[in-house]
């Protein structure tokens, strides 16, 4: 599968990845970081929790961005910090940060519920200003600047794939 429009893609585009292949992405990565956006609040709940599964089983430390804190309060779950978009970017670009808990940077960021226009600029960024930081999206639709992404799909099947992605990771 290709990026959504082709002329906005380019050699660096994104792999749209199998949920197995995206769980163990996860399950490999030393530093993994969680970032959560607004889009959680207009969303069914159920996305979040299923997020939240995904985060519980590997201890994935959570950025809420942009009043997802909302939803993540519903699910009784406390991001390990609250931060814009754009702030968390700008940090995860300098390869010298020490991260939020103080032992070093990231080498994987998954992304859901950043609006599509914020999110896909973060993204860019990262590819191109970040190459020590591999991306992956748990979007319901793909994101051609991530390094991996899940398919446009629709949301009966994004329900399956997240489910996947939580079981592939026991």
């Amino acid at each position: 599968m290709s990026a959504w429009n082709p002329a906005l893609s380019c050699a660096n585009e994104a792999q749209v990845w199998p949920s197995k292949m995206a769980a163990l992405t996860i399950k490999q990565a030393k530093r993994p970081l969680f970032i959560m956006g607004s889009l959680l609040n207009e969303i069914p709940h159920d996305i979040t929790d299923k997020s939240l599964k995904i985060v519980k089983k590997k201890k994935i430390p959570v950025i809420a961005t942009g009043g997802s804190n909302l939803a993540l309060d519903r699910s009784n779950f406390k991001p390990a910090k609250t931060m814009g978009v754009i702030e968390i970017i700008n940090h995860l670009k300098n390869p010298h940060w020490k991260g939020l808990d103080g032992k070093g940077n990231y080498d994987l960021v998954c992304f859901i519920g950043v609006p599509y226009y914020l999110g896909s600029q973060g993204l860019s960024t990262l590819k191109n200003f970040a190459p020590h930081i591999k991306t992956m999206t748990l979007c319901r639709f793909m994101h051609p600047n991530a390094d991996m992404s899940c398919p446009n799909v629709g949301y009966g099947d994004w329900l399956v794939w997240l489910d996947e992605v939580a079981r592939y990771l026991d």
